[in-house]
């Protein structure tokens, strides 16, 4: 076994402590460590993306690029300039479509959208409706691109990553051969999943009872004058 394992690596642990068969059970084994992959990023946000889009005058709804899993954050850039406005708040769908009844679909106060939410699995709904091409950059958790070659190395970071798959796919198919293990791998992949989170935590500068406190002012080189922090 190599180090950090790869694909192939932990298709042989997992059908190693399963007993399956190396040549009729392989497919699903690739299968179970994928699924295994995917909640995984899911779930903890390891792997993130960012991506823009840009909007329509008159349109307030859009669609989230491919690929995104779960939605960070979004802020808008106005069409024209080189700052960002504060980011977007989420909201939920009936207080967008409240604002936008009886020509409340702008805003005196806000040239662009402030508010918006998703439904479903991509559409993006927006408040107040963009009056330019303002573009919106959105920071989120991405899927993972799936194992194929036997050589491929998981994203997420040892030695936590080979153990979540590893056990991840060994709840699958103790579910599927009906292994009394199974138990086990699921308090396994439990344990694994509780420790990349709090690396993950951690890698970010979050220590245990820390209360988060926002950015304190800075100076805005540009023009000279000090800037509060939101």
């Amino acid at each position: 076994m190599s180090f950090p394992s790869t694909y192939l690596d932990i298709q042989n642990k997992v059908i190693l402590k399963a007993t399956l068969d190396a040549n009729l059970d392989r497919a699903n084994v690739k299968d179970w460590i994928n699924r295994s992959y995917f909640q995984v990023c899911v779930e903890t946000e390891a792997n993130p993306g960012t991506a823009t889009m840009t909007m329509t005058a008159a349109a307030g709804s859009y669609t989230l690029p491919a690929g995104i899993a779960r939605v960070r954050q979004m802020a808008v850039k106005p069409a024209g300039s080189t700052q960002f406005n504060q980011p977007m708040v989420l909201t939920t769908l009936d207080e967008i479509l409240q604002r936008r009844q009886s020509g409340g679909d702008t805003s005196a106060e806000y040239a662009q959208p402030t508010l918006y939410t998703v439904v479903g699995i991509n559409d993006l709904e927006v408040w107040p409706t963009p009056t330019a091409a303002d573009v919106i950059t959105v920071y989120y958790a991405a899927f993972p691109t799936a194992l194929s070659a036997d050589a491929d190395v998981p994203i997420l970071e040892e030695p936590y990553g080979s153990n979540l798959l590893e056990y991840g796919a060994l709840v699958q198919a103790g579910d599927f051969k009906g292994d009394p293990a199974t138990p086990g791998w699921e308090s396994q992949f439990d344990r694994w999943m509780g420790k990349y989170l709090q690396h993950l935590k951690v890698k970010r500068g979050e220590q245990p009872g820390q209360f988060h406190t926002w950015g304190g002012g800075w100076d805005d080189s540009a023009s000279g004058t000090a800037a509060d922090g939101w």
